[in-house]
């Protein structure tokens, strides 16, 4: 509502237009009180909203289980002994980092999450070998498998394993049963398509036919019980993997963050061959015959 010119117009608190001459040219106590309760509301609402901004702020984001985030073994180029200390610090516990109480318990917790980790072998191991180093763990989920040749730059392959089945005391029949299935891979060959094509370069056949003989030298060397076992993908706490680390014949064993999440993330294997740096292996000898 509007006044005349010089006049104040104050309301109630239902809105009505109140003349100030009703009241002697004072606002009523009323409308005082109810001015005060819509600034202190007003006041309210802002320091909520503030307070759940900063919260959002603090509050750390899940990791997304689509996302390859996080990797297991060196980087292309990292060098082996900066490797070998980034992953013994991956198992150590973070309390001294920081003092904080609720930071100590988040740690603490941790600690005490199953992660997952990458266990590498300082040489190649057998079945039995490869079941003793983590048999203190719940789970090994992975196997990572090279036949050395010196001058020769043999296969890394890696097949998923499966749990013991009943009745089985150990995991030596499960990394049995991958060892198979990475030879029927490798054994399969160059396919038909590959043989019959007569038109690629001549570098393309020749490092297609090198493939084939390291895959087939690969095969005959481990069906001949030659050890191969270079790495194994494993689960478990950060005390039951310091215990596998601290192993005669164990390179280096690094874990993930507890949240990283099944088959979304890279893994690398260290080579035994790989001593000064994670680059790619001399490939320059002769393949010997199978």
């Amino acid at each position: 509502m509007t006044g005349t010119p010089g006049t104040t117009v104050t309301t109630d608190t239902t809105g009505r237009a109140v003349d100030p001459r009703a009241t002697g040219g004072r606002v009523t106590s009323r409308a005082v009180a109810a001015r005060a309760l819509r600034v202190a509301g007003m006041g309210v609402v802002i320091v909520l909203a503030l307070v759940a901004i900063l919260t959002a702020l603090r509050t750390e984001l899940p990791r997304s289980p689509g996302v390859m985030s996080d990797a297991l073994g060196p980087e292309n180029g990292e060098l082996i002994d900066g490797y070998l200390a980034r992953a013994s610090a991956s198992l150590a516990g973070d309390d001294n980092d920081n003092n904080n109480n609720d930071d100590d318990d988040d740690n603490a917790a941790d600690a005490d999450a199953p992660r997952w980790a990458l266990v590498t072998a300082d040489r190649a191991w057998s079945v039995p070998e490869a079941a003793g180093m983590v048999r203190g763990l719940p789970r090994v989920s992975g196997l990572y498998v090279q036949v050395p040749v010196d001058g020769v730059a043999m296969p890394v392959s890696g097949v998923t394993l499966t749990e013991p089945t009943a009745g089985e005391a150990g995991r030596e029949p499960a990394f049995e049963r991958g060892l198979e299935q990475v030879m029927r891979r490798l054994d399969v060959g160059p396919s038909a398509a590959d043989r019959a094509t007569s038109d690629r370069a001549t570098s393309d056949r020749a490092a297609s036919d090198r493939a084939a003989a390291a895959a087939a030298l690969t095969v005959a060397r481990m069906r001949e019980g030659e050890p191969a076992i270079v790495g194994l993908l494993a689960r478990g706490t950060s005390a039951q993997l310091r215990a596998v680390a601290e192993q005669p014949g164990v390179r280096a064993v690094e874990a993930l963050p507890a949240d990283a999440v099944w088959e979304h993330f890279a893994v690398r294997p260290l080579q035994p061959q790989q001593v000064d740096a994670a680059v790619p292996l001399p490939d320059s000898a002769p393949v010997p015959p199978a």
